[in-house]
């Protein structure tokens, strides 16, 4: 058996949600660092399936973090939602930026990294074993008794599944593939437009098909996906290579000459295990938003309620965590998630196209009565704090 280290927060996953989580407690005191370690079984940057939208939540957790956006997004201007002849659209500058996820949670790591936390990339966790004072986690390099562990290892979570906490019943499902484009002559990047069509619903899509644009290390490519809740687990799963095949194909594009890619995406609920004595989950691991797969802010956003359980849970010595799912709860941002599972059952329970136009009628008219009908919207704040100054 390798040498034990004892650490006070190890955070398996050095995601979004991982890196948020070590630099909300940075924030409320530079000294965590040095208490902090973060393992990953990937080296960055590494690749990560990913629509990579960065809406107004996440880059508002960055601004309050003082992390201005340093690698490279596309600004998207305007959003189209479709379903068959009928569209609309909402409007931002930017509405929402789109990231390559290799990037960002490089850039993360790295930020991370600089303000003194260790991150030990390519060392897989192999066993975990909870303990009354501790909680043994044994990776291929090295024995950690943690005081907290930390689980940011995303929807297929080896921590929930070492804790025997799976639970298979709220999984969404994603493919999508990357085409390269000639942007002067692609609309979406001439206009700034990212597309939403949800005329898939008609044949059991519990979701979307989108088309984005971005850049991959600099060139320009459309980010062509298809997203399936599955947040009604008992009706048909939907054919996703069969419906992102035809979407492309309308859209003049051969599915079978790029390379098609999916994963599982956790989504969110409201009774759901977050958390066990010395041990907690974030992010995908713990859950995800069911209606649109927003997967970024809601990670990034995990970081804040995460680093307050942790915070009190040293300073009373109780790491029951035994509060941890309502204070999860009673974040505002938390509450946006829970409605937006309870709008996800409802829309994609009641997904006939009659119920669908109706909803899409009385959609428009809301959207109207929001600031995202002018051009001109900035919805970010400005930066309160920033992690880079002296303290």
């Amino acid at each position: 058996m390798s040498e034990v280290e004892v650490v006070d927060v190890l955070i398996v996953g050095s995601g979004p949600s991982g890196s948020s989580t070590a630099l909300h407690l940075v924030k409320k005191d530079p000294a965590w660092a040095g208490r902090i370690v973060i393992v990953d079984k990937a080296v960055h940057p590494r690749e990560k399936l990913c629509g990579g939208g960065l809406t107004h939540i996440g880059q508002n957790i960055l601004a309050n973090l003082g992390l201005p956006l340093e690698p490279r997004s596309f600004e998207v201007k305007e959003v189209r939602l479709l379903y068959h002849d009928k569209r609309y659209s909402f409007y931002g500058n930017p509405v929402f930026r789109i990231i390559r996820r290799d990037e960002f949670d490089h850039w993360l790591v790295r930020t991370a990294e600089r303000l003194g936390v260790r991150v030990r990339q390519g060392e897989a966790v192999t066993q975990i074993a909870p303990h009354a004072d501790y909680v043994e986690v044994v990776t291929d390099k090295a024995t950690f008794h943690a005081k907290v562990l930390v689980g940011a290892d995303g929807s297929r979570s080896f921590v929930r599944r070492k804790l025997k906490w799976d639970d298979d019943s709220r999984v969404a499902r994603l493919v999508e593939v990357l085409t390269p484009e000639d942007p002067a002559a692609q609309p979406e990047f001439r206009e700034a437009v990212a597309v939403f069509d949800f005329t898939p619903m008609d044949d059991h899509l519990q979701g979307y098909y989108w088309d984005f644009p971005s850049y991959v290390k600099g060139k320009p490519y459309m980010n062509r996906g298809v997203f399936d809740s599955r947040a009604v687990p008992r009706k048909p799963k939907a054919d996703l290579k069969g419906v992102l095949g035809e979407e492309m194909s309308e859209r003049g594009r051969d599915l079978d000459k790029y390379e098609l890619k999916g994963h599982p995406i956790r989504w969110w609920s409201s009774d759901g295990r977050f958390a066990e004595p010395r041990v907690l989950l974030v992010g995908d691991a713990a859950g995800a938003d069911p209606l649109f797969g927003e997967g970024i802010s809601f990670a990034l956003g995990y970081g804040d309620p995460a680093a307050e359980a942790i915070a009190d849970a040293f300073a009373r010595d109780d790491f029951s965590f035994a509060t941890y799912a309502d204070r999860l709860k009673a974040h505002p941002l938390f509450k946006q998630l829970r409605l937006r599972t309870w709008a996800a059952r409802y829309a994609y329970l009641l997904n006939y196209p009659i119920i669908v136009s109706i909803g899409w009628t009385l959609m428009r008219l809301f959207l109207r009565f929001t600031p995202w009908r002018d051009k001109n919207y900035v919805p970010a704040r400005a930066p309160e704090f920033r992690l880079t100054d002296p303290v």
